[in-house]
């Protein structure tokens, strides 16, 4: 069950951004600055600041923005803006914590690089090696299969409901993942070496170390990288017991203004993948970490060679993503062209959410932006980045003008997407029920091997779906004995019934069948 994100979802505005040829809500409150600013700095920070706040003004649909600009030497900008919670007008504050998503990927990688430089594993120890119990096919290449592949996202596996479980369900344990494992298969489509992004490399490592070392990816986490660094506003583990300030997940575009999400993240969906949630302040000092390790500074919370280490390619592609170019993918970073000089990137997204962290090494920059919507946020926080890239790369009259650019497609683009949604709801509610039999012969429990147990409940005509921590209603279909299911909020899955004489025996969906049972 794919997540798409709102913008249609937003790969349409991705593309609408590309960046133009170089040229010839209220103020944030601000976090005590770690380091003093030179002039170009403080003149800087106050236009950066100043397109924020108008941008949020123009762009009132966007909850909350999470931000902040560093140099080798510290951050020197630090900023949060909007509401964390709309409902119950929390504000954001640069001790807010956001998900990062996918950009967890680069801080587990720095903490496995941290276990190889100190020789407890080795990056280049094998599939076979650290799961000496499985007998793998010989197709799956176990033998050659390494660490580094699994972090690099070139392991050429697939390896079925390890990383919806994680992310999304919840429906796992050390054995259910350990009897998946057993099924990895070769990737057809991206043989190892080739570059395929996604969780389940990362998935897949973690789970290796754990059982290897006996630790867990979140406490290695903190041993290797957030306790060295203070990152004390920074969390991997203990949501429940957390009482520290987080953003609530929302949907910007929905008709009517932001729409809080029903998916958010617990203890149970944090991953290896994509599990930490951090603050302006903690971001900010992670990217400074980066840039400093590449001028190779002394005094470092964390060695330079290792950190250094992982923004250098294993792999090698050609893609895009929006204005940035993609052509390697080292540990946890992407690299690519900006405007002549190299960026090294880490981004993500989840229902909710969508996390850009990045940094200028020749120009000694780097942005950390995050949000708490899958709407116009989603794309705002790339815009944000260009305008403080462009700042120094181009100058403050270009920078903003290009930004302007930007932010006009953005507008027009999502009310675009805005009125879509109003009318894809309209189409859907105009929908009738096409089931052959009464609501309640299709209640019950449904299991999938893979994808784990889906329930089936509700009363009178409703049918409520259930898979671990995922929950919808279902909606009508346009055939007979099918649903419309929204499981991943502002998705839809289409539901196919199957009906043996008087009794509903099978659900399938994307590929997958859940038996009753």
């Amino acid at each position: 069950m794919n997540k798409r994100g709102t913008l249609g979802r937003a790969w349409l505005i991705l593309a609408a951004l590309a960046l133009p040829p170089a040229p010839g809500a209220a103020q944030g409150r601000a976090a005590p600055l770690t380091v003093p600013l030179a002039a170009e700095e403080e003149r800087f920070a106050a236009d950066f600041d100043a397109f924020i706040a108008a941008s949020m003004r123009r762009l009132p649909m966007i909850p909350a923005l999470s931000v902040a600009v560093s140099r080798s030497r510290g951050p020197i900008f630090v900023r949060a803006y909007g509401e964390a919670d709309r409902e119950r007008h929390v504000r954001a504050t640069p001790h807010t914590r956001f998900y990062i998503a996918s950009s967890t990927k680069s801080f587990v990688a720095l903490a496995f690089a941290r276990l190889a430089a100190e020789g407890r594993i080795d990056l280049d120890w094998t599939l076979a090696e650290l799961a000496p119990d499985i007998a793998f096919p010989p197709e799956v290449r176990a033998r050659e299969v390494t660490l580094r592949h699994l972090l690099s996202h070139s392991h050429g596996l697939t390896v079925p409901g390890i990383e919806f479980r994680l992310a999304y369900t919840g429906q796992h344990d050390r054995a259910t993942l350990w009897r998946l494992l057993r099924g990895a298969r070769p990737n057809p489509r991206a043989p190892l070496g080739s570059f395929n992004y996604g969780n389940l490399g990362y998935n897949v490592a973690a789970m290796l170390i754990e059982r290897r070392l006996g630790r867990r990816w979140q406490d290695l986490l903190d041993e290797l990288v957030l306790r060295p660094m203070r990152l004390n506003e920074t969390l991997a583990q203990g949501l429940a017991r957390s009482r520290a300030p987080r953003a609530a997940p929302y949907a910007s575009l929905a008709p009517g203004g932001p729409e809080r999400l029903r998916l958010a993240k617990s203890d149970a969906i944090l991953q290896s993948a994509g599990g930490i949630y951090s603050s302006a302040n903690d971001m900010g000092r992670w990217v400074a970490l980066q840039l400093a390790a590449e001028r190779n500074l002394n005094g470092l919370a964390l060695p330079a060679s290792v950190v250094a280490g992982t923004h250098r390619p294993v792999a090698r592609m050609d893609l895009r993503f929006g204005p940035f170019a993609r052509t390697g993918y080292g540990l946890g970073w992407y690299s690519g062209d900006y405007r002549g000089e190299t960026l090294y990137h880490s981004f993500g997204s989840f229902s909710g959410a969508r996390a850009h962290t990045s940094f200028l090494p020749a120009r000694d920059i780097g942005v950390a932006i995050t949000t708490n919507d899958e709407g116009a946020g989603f794309i705002f926080v790339d815009v944000a980045a260009t305008y403080a890239y462009d700042w120094f790369l181009l100058g403050p009259e270009a920078a903003a003008r290009n930004a302007e650019e930007a932010l006009a497609r953005l507008e027009t683009e999502a009310a675009r997407q805005t009125e879509a949604f109003r009318a894809d709801r309209a189409r859907r509610a105009a929908r009738t029920w096409r089931l052959s039999l009464p609501a309640a012969a299709y209640r019950g429990r449904y299991c999938n091997a893979e994808r784990g147990t889906m329930i089936i409940a509700g009363r009178g005509a409703a049918l409520d779906v259930g898979i671990g921590l995922l929950r919808a209603t279902a909606e009508p279909y346009t055939d007979v004995d099918t649903a419309r299911v929204a499981l991943i909020p502002n998705t839809g899955q289409v539901f196919q019934f199957t009906r043996e004489g008087a009794r509903i025996t099978a659900v399938r969906t994307e590929g997958s069948e859940f038996r009753r049972c």
